[in-house]
């Protein structure tokens, strides 16, 4: 009407269906409301705007008892965010949607580990001056690492933008917040804020705050409630505002990445001591030691490197020190290898208590092959089995051998 083209871009999405697959009809009483995810509704509710304005009434009994057997209490309150984040990352180019409750429940989780995450970095941060007259700050390889994995979320959002993949966006978001800087790089602070020097300490706390601020406006257009509330205190904080300026988020520039921040042999570093605590924690698992207990790290490698990451270790691993040597004592007790370096808990065990328990774990696994062998060997197993299901035995079968030959080994080591 106008003689102007109304849209240059149209973003097409697939087709939300309930959790089956089927596709989202009043007639069929499948339809989810939005605002009952956002809110909550109890299931007597549910029911009824489920089965009011049928076009067959008759088809009512049917859909409230497969309503009551799905959602027993209706739906819980989700909030906006944990939705908005849900429909971010289904947004894949070119398939329908399948639509899963728990989805919305992990989303809910992540806001939440978003909200502690920023009382912890304020806990440590408020009332400390982190501006550049706060006196000379040094930045570790920690500090180094997560201020080069945040240009690389940068780069991959400002990517996923470019070619409208939200879910791209969001699973990124996702897994710079939760597995990078809330799983390691938090705990990492915590050790440089607790034994660094001064310079340091003030290194980690300026790199905690303004990692958070930028990591805030990066989320905002996909959750934007939770980081506006957030980034009101984390602003003051970070300097990014004064105390009497009334700014919101949403007008703030979007976070582009520096590309020169990026620190590949930080982030080796990092790699590589994340590998040595995952070594120590599953030496642990082998040992069956208490979370609560801590044990002497014996370890064999690079002094530097060992020497560096010693600190990080016994925080994150639960050791009471670690020993670093030329060569590992023969005591029998577990190693694990890492690159160059060698682990080794030195923990008292119980010899014959340990061979009887290794024992024992040799007979399941075997016994675990031999079962998983019988079916693979079996040819009307073979042809009437999905070739997902044939895969999987053959995958347990490999994972079950690879854990024996580890058993046996251990078990060899006892005498």
């Amino acid at each position: 009407m106008t003689g102007k083209v109304p849209f240059r871009t149209v973003y097409v999405h697939g087709l939300v269906c309930d959790m089956d697959g089927k596709k989202m009809s009043k007639s069929k009483g499948n339809t989810i409301d939005p605002v009952d995810l956002i809110d909550g509704i109890g299931l007597d509710a549910l029911l009824e705007k489920r089965t009011s304005g049928l076009m067959n009434p008759k088809q009512a009994a049917s859909i409230r008892k497969k309503t009551a057997k799905d959602y027993p209490n209706g739906f819980p309150a989700y909030g906006t965010d944990a939705l908005r984040f849900t429909m971010a990352a289904y947004a894949t180019l070119g398939r329908n949607i399948n639509f899963d409750l728990k989805r919305c429940e992990g989303y809910r989780n992540f806001c939440n580990k978003l909200w502690n995450a920023t009382r912890f970095v304020l806990m440590n941060t408020e009332g400390h001056r982190l501006d550049e007259t706060a006196g000379e700050h040094e930045l570790s390889f920690v500090d180094r690492w997560i201020i080069s994995r945040l240009q690389r979320l940068e780069s991959e959002v400002e990517r996923g933008f470019e070619d409208y993949r939200f879910d791209n966006i969001a699973n990124a978001i996702y897994h710079f917040v939760w597995d990078e800087y809330c799983d390691w790089y938090l705990e990492l602070a915590k050790v440089q804020i607790q034994q660094g020097s001064p310079a340091q300490q003030l290194g980690t706390r300026r790199t905690l705050i303004r990692v958070l601020e930028a990591t805030l406006r990066a989320a905002h257009p996909i959750i934007p409630y939770i980081t506006e509330e957030l980034w009101q205190k984390v602003s003051l904080v970070a300097g990014k505002r004064r105390a009497d300026e009334q700014t919101s988020l949403c007008v703030q520039p979007y976070p582009r990445a520096d590309l020169s921040r990026i620190d590949e042999d930080a982030e080796a570093r990092v790699a590589e001591l994340k590998a040595q605590v995952e070594a120590v924690r599953a030496l642990r698992g082998e040992m069956n030691l208490s979370p609560a207990q801590k044990a002497p790290l014996v370890a064999q490698g690079d002094r530097s490197v060992l020497s560096a990451n010693a600190p990080y270790l016994a925080a994150l691993a639960r050791l009471e020190n670690v020993g670093i040597v030329d060569r590992l004592p023969d005591v029998g007790a577990p190693v694990q290898v890492v690159g160059a370096t060698q682990l080794m808990l030195h923990v008292e065990i119980d010899v014959e208590a340990e061979r009887l328990r290794l024992g024992k774990e040799v007979e399941r696994l075997e016994k675990e092959i031999a079962k998983a062998n019988g079916k693979l060997s079996n040819a009307s197993f073979i042809e009437r089995a999905p070739a997902a299901v044939v895969e999987q035995e053959k995958s347990r079968v490999a994972q079950f051998s690879e854990t024996l030959l580890k058993v046996r080994e251990q078990l060899a080591k006892l005498g």
